[in-house]
């Protein structure tokens, strides 16, 4: 019966699919994200003011995530629990099946891998990637380039993302100089078979204390004394040498991603790229611009990630899973700031002038508030959005983009602005007064707030790598403010010991989607009610036309 259904799927598809363009999809997730960071950033950037406040202004849709032609919702749960981890949560979208909590792909009740829709796309002959602003091992990214049943095992998904056999597999932990460590069936189990056979083009993220050995430093060449990656590996293994002998060219700052030869992939197949900007998650889009300009942007490693695949995928085209993984951790932190104090004011000052001069200086940004940290988060990926938009206007090409996320975390809301002439935050504007007096007659009267700019957030945009972010016009202006609900004191939890600030949510999320194929594939999310997140998958491998993934 199986075999049956395999051979009608095939047919099927053989009729409906015939590919006569390169086909791209590009799968985004903003990890933790929410709507009402969406709206902050939305604000932040302008959306009230004039000539955008309706949905026929030109300037309405100020995010490229608002371009998105489809929209619509999706339910989050995983098959054991209500509220979904990261694991689960892109495991998803990467095999269009649900699973427990922490687990990498892999079904607990056969104790088996599942097929991820990258791995199908590979073997079929597409291109294939991974940029996150997280760890390159963390959930997300693993989800789509690794199986194992926990997904905290993150030096056994370094070792899986750059292997394609067995044998390089075993050949990883037998590089170990401790003979105790060296390979063991039991021990360190086998590469899934779904990974056999499949190299992973493009690997940019952070996490690079999973690629190098315990106390090894990694530096930038123009930089040899600032150590950006100190390896953590108790095996003492460099994956980074191991891959640079499988065909990886290895990179670790913006200036050699931007300067990468794209047309050299062209003329060796077997090239591939591997990025690690950071030995764990690469910076918050705040504190990149702040202090680490040597880490590349999301938007950055989008950009060069759609060359190199455009490039190997040829006439075949290319997937991509772009991960904006940061907003989760502002969403955990509750504020934008890890500190062992337990936040539950609203949106404080996310570097105190005590303690924050030395990470301040040399900048004209005065007091950063946990809502600047979110916006510009939520804008560095849909910067990321924006390239990947720009293929919808390639003739050339098709190209399917969804954006959805994971989960919600933080249970993030939009209260108010902060307005320093009142002293306090309002949520909106003062009401309307007749200068005469209280009475009935509408004459002499003045609106909230004085005029038609009316009361909206105050921020001004700057300037910086080329994209534009906002900022307070001033010290006093009006700001967005952000609040958690999923703060520990709401939960009844203290503050103590390494208890995470903010907790993921069961909230529902936003999904974006749109093609430049009449919208024949991103329309399929709308007219069709509440969706569940196994919605996306099946469209994404029926656009590539994969053959018989996803059947059981």
């Amino acid at each position: 019966m199986r075999f049956g259904l395999f051979i009608l799927y095939s047919i099927i598809l053989n009729i409906a699919f015939s590919q006569t363009k390169p086909r791209n999809v590009i799968m985004y997730i903003g990890d933790g994200f929410g709507v009402a960071p969406k709206t902050a950033a939305r604000m932040a950037m302008g959306q009230g003011r004039e000539n955008k406040r309706y949905y026929n202004d030109s300037g309405f849709h100020v995010l490229a995530l608002d371009k998105l032609s489809y929209t619509g919702m999706a339910t989050t749960h995983s098959l054991n629990s209500w509220t979904t981890d990261s694991a689960p949560g892109a495991t998803v979208y990467a095999t269009g099946r649900k699973i427990d909590n922490e687990m990498i792909s892999f079904d607990l009740d056969s104790a088996s891998p599942i097929e991820t829709i990258l791995e199908a796309a590979k073997k079929q002959g597409y291109a294939v990637g991974l940029v996150t602003t997280t760890r390159i091992t963390h959930a997300t990214p693993a989800a789509f380039g690794s199986h194992i049943w926990h997904r905290d095992l993150e030096d056994y998904i370094a070792a899986q993302l750059i292997s394609s056999s067995q044998q390089q597999y075993e050949e990883i932990f037998n590089s170990s100089p401790i003979d105790s460590l060296k390979y063991n069936k039991e021990r360190d189990w086998l590469l899934p078979q779904p990974k056999i056979g499949v190299e992973i083009d493009v690997l940019f993220g952070g996490g690079g204390a999973h690629f190098f050995p315990e106390k090894y430093a990694d530096t930038i060449k123009n930089e040899p004394k600032k150590s950006i990656i100190i390896g953590k590996r108790k095996d003492k293994v460099n994956l980074v040498t191991i891959a640079q002998k499988r065909g990886y060219t290895y990179i670790n700052n913006r200036e050699d991603l931007l300067a990468i030869n794209v047309d050299a992939f062209a003329n060796n197949k077997n090239l591939k790229v591997l990025g690690l900007f950071k030995s764990s998650h690469l910076s918050y889009e705040q504190d990149r611009q702040l202090n680490n300009t040597s880490e590349p942007s999301l938007a950055d490693m989008t950009q060069k990630a759609i060359e190199i695949l455009r490039t190997k995928g040829g006439k075949k085209g290319f997937f991509l899973m772009v991960e904006g993984g940061r907003i989760d951790h502002l969403g955990h932190a509750n504020a934008g700031v890890v500190t062992k104090q337990c936040r539950f004011e609203v949106d404080s000052i996310a570097f105190p002038p005590d303690g924050g001069k030395e990470r301040l200086k040399n900048t004209t940004q005065g007091n950063i508030y946990g809502s600047d940290y979110m916006i510009k988060e939520v804008l560095g990926f849909d910067y990321a959005i924006e390239e990947g938009r720009k293929l919808l206007k390639d003739k050339n090409t098709e190209t399917l983009i969804f954006s959805s996320s994971d989960h919600e975390c933080g249970a993030v809301a939009v209260i108010g602005l902060y307005d320093s002439t009142h002293a306090h935050m309002r949520t909106y504007s003062e009401e309307p007064i007749n200068k005469s007096a209280k009475i009935a007659t509408p004459m002499n009267l003045m609106r909230g707030d004085g005029n038609t700019k009316g009361f909206f957030p105050q921020y001004k945009l700057y300037e910086f790598q080329s994209k534009k972010y906002p900022m307070p016009q001033s010290a006093n202006a009006r700001r967005i403010v952000i609040t958690y609900a999923s703060n520990p004191l709401t939960l009844g939890h203290d503050c103590e010991g390494t208890y995470s600030y903010g907790s993921h949510t069961p909230q529902d999320v936003w999904v974006g989607a749109d093609d430049n194929v009449g919208g024949k594939y991103a329309s399929k999310i709308a007219g069709k009610g509440m969706i569940d997140n196994t919605f996306l998958t099946p469209i994404m491998a029926e656009f590539l036309g994969l053959k018989g993934f996803g059947l059981k």
